[in-house]
């Protein structure tokens, strides 16, 4: 694997390489400003490394950054919502970053609003739906 990725001069993430088998629990630990999140973000294809690759269930980062998304999902530190947008607009945007379009992306859309509860409110504000 290996990875490298910095931000001007500083060196975020300097040579990871590890493996995690399957069907095994891993965890990144440190402390703030070790790389964690710059490594899963790199891992999860949303941050382009500076140098090297790494394989996600046999996708490669580098050639096949939309074969890693269609086989993994990061819930971030902080939720990614947009307050101003509704849910059906926050999760429209979220899946064209995916990839997704047409009929496959209404589709989905909807299939989450359904899991989630908010078909009823999925035109409402999210910062209203949520009370925020």
């Amino acid at each position: 694997m290996d990875l490298y990725k910095s931000f001007g001069d500083v060196k975020a993430v300097q040579g990871v390489s590890f493996v995690v088998q399957q069907g095994e629990i891993f965890s990144l630990l440190g402390p703030n400003g070790a790389g964690k999140t710059t490594t899963i973000s790199m891992l999860a294809t949303l941050l382009r490394p500076d140098q090297g690759d790494a394989l996600v269930l046999g996708r490669s980062i580098r050639r096949d950054p939309m074969g890693v998304k269609s086989v993994l999902g990061v819930v971030p530190q902080e939720i990614a919502l947009y307050e101003d947008l509704s849910a059906r607009e926050n999760l429209t945007f979220w899946g064209k970053m995916y990839g997704l379009r047409g009929a496959t992306l209404r589709e989905r859309v909807d299939e989450v609003l359904e899991i989630i509860g908010l078909t009823d409110r999925a035109r409402g504000r999210v910062g209203c739906v949520y009370g925020s």
